[in-house]
């Protein structure tokens, strides 16, 4: 098969569309004939080195595609099923935290295209049964590649961290961004009065076309606190969802309002964020910082069930062949992507 192998860490050029070794299934495993995988910036720190991988390595984890062979095990899934994946090559399916629904933290889970020549830039991926999900038939787009990570992972946030209550109000930082656009639908699908935080001029129109109520555009770098509390009336905001990290995190924390929840989702450069007590202010305040890592099974099921009914519609600005994968990461890498990018094997069609 052909797929975007990366022999090293380092810059997008280390990765090049060749040929490898097609996927042989694991009793639990389905082999997927990948229809479309959505480019991450988890696959950028993880190719930088600054995320744990072992190289050489196929990246990508947001895959929808067709099962075309499965292991001895497998009962869920058969040949020709349309399915997507839930960011992970597998979980264990035995531990206390599997056997709860709350998969996201299996100890002995591995995350797809960190480890080895199994990813989804590639014609071809194996992916255990428990990291797949059937896609219903009403959703025929390739954009579902990015039901889990890109939408799932802000449902997580949203509805099961940060329980928003209907009414409430909700800052989005990196707001025109592959994660936030669909932030700002969930938020306004849930109730919510929704503040956009963006740096760039180019996205203010897509952040309102996903429906946010109040747009703050600051250069990047600049504290946009008094920006947030100005359009809230000096009250703050009941949920923060923490896209960007520790670039925008001192900012973030000062426009909690009075019990909010900020909850921490992206980190675009591996910085870790610094907490100030006296900026939490918890005497004060009473807020909770809490983080939000990836999706259930159950939460990427949720997200395809309101895919299916038009509540949230994937944003994908950019299709590109997975031989222009070193491209993707250097428009992901200048920041100057609104919504997602698709890559789709160079033989498709």
């Amino acid at each position: 098969m052909k797929a975007v192998v990366a022999q090293e860490t380092g810059p997008p050029s280390v990765m090049t569309w060749t040929d490898a070794e097609p996927p042989k299934p694991a009793p639990d495993e389905c082999v997927v004939k990948v229809e479309a995988c959505g480019a991450c910036m988890h696959e950028v720190l993880v190719r930088r080195g600054q995320m744990p991988g072992t190289f050489p390595i196929i990246p990508g984890h947001e895959v929808v595609g067709e099962v075309v062979e499965t292991g001895a095990d497998v009962v869920d899934f058969a040949v020709g099923d349309r399915v997507v994946t839930n960011q992970r090559q597998r979980v264990c399916g035995k531990c206390r935290e599997c056997r709860m629904g709350r998969e996201t933290r299996c100890p002995r889970k591995v995350f797809l295209g960190d480890v080895g020549l199994n990813g989804g830039y590639a014609e071809l991926v194996a992916v255990s049964d428990g990291s797949l999900v059937k896609v219903p038939p009403g959703i025929t787009s390739p954009h579902v590649a990015i039901a889990s990570c890109a939408i799932g992972t802000q449902l997580n946030a949203l509805r099961d961290v940060a329980r928003l209550e209907l009414g409430e109000t909700v800052l989005v930082t990196g707001a025109g961004g592959g994660v936030g656009l669909h932030a700002i639908q969930l938020a306004r699908a849930s109730g919510a009065r929704v503040v956009a935080q963006t740096t760039s001029p180019k996205k203010v129109e897509a952040v309102r076309e996903a429906g946010a109520d109040e747009i703050v555009l600051v250069e990047r770098g600049v504290d946009y606190s008094k920006d947030v509390m100005a359009v809230t009336d000096g009250r703050g905001c009941d949920v923060v969802l923490e896209n960007v990290g520790a670039a925008s995190f001192a900012s973030s924390v000062k426009t909690v309002a009075l019990h909010g929840r900020l909850v921490l989702v992206g980190e675009v450069q591996k910085t870790p964020p610094r907490v100030d007590a006296d900026l939490v202010g918890w005497r004060r305040r009473d807020i909770s910082i809490r983080s939000a890592a990836s999706t259930t099974r159950r939460q990427l099921e949720d997200v395809l069930s309101l895919m299916e009914r038009g509540v949230v519609t994937p944003v994908v600005t950019d299709v590109l062949p997975m031989s222009e994968a070193p491209r993707a990461h250097e428009i992901l890498e200048s920041g100057s992507a609104t919504g997602r990018i698709l890559l789709v094997p160079d033989t498709a069609g």
